[in-house]
């Protein structure tokens, strides 16, 4: 059996570099809500967790495979992803799990999954930055 086909996007340093940025932006927005108590405030760090890991997640790619995953299955950016790392494509798919209740849901998610989110979000940047260095 022939391993799976993902649709992919080629790219280099350059490509990685943008979107580490904008990993690292997300990354800021969500740092400025990670002490804010209201519920509010933590699905909304939350879904920006959400983002900063899949930028940081297609930086990695970018700059270790030389393409990123290009559809709109996340689920499928991990598989990506874990041709790099089977652990990152694991901490992705964690974050990207709560994209739909952080983003989009009508309950209040918990301080611990923010918690968990931005550990999460913050590993994938690290990451993202290393790979360029």
């Amino acid at each position: 059996m022939s391993p799976k086909k993902h649709r992919t996007t080629p790219g280099g340093s350059a490509e990685a570099r943008r979107r580490l940025a904008i990993a690292q932006q997300y990354l800021a927005l969500a740092a400025v809500l990670a002490d804010d108590p209201s519920d509010g405030a933590i699905n909304a760090c939350i879904g920006n967790c959400v983002l900063a890991g899949i930028a940081a997640a297609d930086a990695i790619c970018y700059a270790r495979l030389g393409e990123r995953y290009s559809g709109p299955d996340h689920d499928q950016a991990a598989d990506v992803l874990d041709r790099v790392s089977k652990e990152y494509g694991s901490t992705l798919r964690s974050l990207t799990r709560l994209k739909t209740k952080s983003q989009y849901g009508d309950e209040w998610l918990t301080d611990s999954t923010r918690k968990t989110a931005l550990r999460n979000a913050q590993s994938l940047t690290n990451e993202a930055d290393a790979a360029l260095h």
